[in-house]
């Protein structure tokens, strides 16, 4: 555990195969009144997914944003996998899809923050991406887990930045589900090869 301005907050490094279990652990605290809140450049892991859903059935809110997936390092994509996977998240009422507004960039971040209605808090963040190549071993992946009092500075900060994205303040970050929506059963059924094949 380390002190902050404001409270202490507990720090554990996650690497490879422990990340999605970290992840998932997180998750399953979720339950009516917590507000959990992703920003992901590509969410592909079926258990992460399932994860999301079992906590807003538990009555969570979720709120995402995703990276529209049309532009990776130069390239033009199609949506895969973040496309086909925003149709899925939304069809539970508990869950909200916001796209960061890119431009020939992309929004790399990978973040989950979950503010409990007691007060408390926890961020997993990191390099990894949240696909199987990226939680199954294939790729060197580091997290790390931060929780404590919602009031810690590292979570707080966390927690301004999303409200930032989200609420677009000062400038535009991100726009609504409809502009990106893509309910294409061939880009899902490809989104769902890819992810268990290990390509995505």
């Amino acid at each position: 555990a380390t002190s902050t301005a404001t409270s202490t907050v507990g720090l554990q490094v996650v690497t490879e195969g422990s990340i999605p279990a970290a992840l998932e652990r997180q998750l399953s605290t979720a339950t009516s009144g917590d507000q959990v809140d992703v920003l992901v450049f590509y969410l592909a892991d079926r258990k992460i997914i399932n994860a999301l859903v079992e906590a807003a059935l538990r009555g969570a809110s979720v709120r995402v944003i995703l990276d529209p997936n049309k532009d990776a390092f130069g390239r033009r994509k199609d949506g895969t996998p973040n496309r086909p996977v925003a149709t899925e998240l939304m069809l539970h009422a508990n869950i909200r899809i916001r796209w960061y507004d890119t431009h020939g960039e992309q929004a790399h971040s990978k973040l989950l923050l979950i503010r409990k209605r007691d007060g408390a808090a926890s961020l997993v963040t990191g390099s990894a991406n949240w696909t199987k190549r990226n939680l199954q071993d294939m790729n060197l992946e580091t997290n790390v887990v931060v929780s404590g009092d919602a009031t810690a500075e590292p979570l707080q900060r966390a927690g301004e930045l999303f409200e930032r994205l989200w609420a677009n303040r000062d400038k535009n970050f991100t726009v609504d589900y409809t502009a990106y929506q893509d309910a294409s059963l061939f880009k899902s059924l490809r989104y769902r090869y890819m992810e268990w094949s290990g390509l995505s």
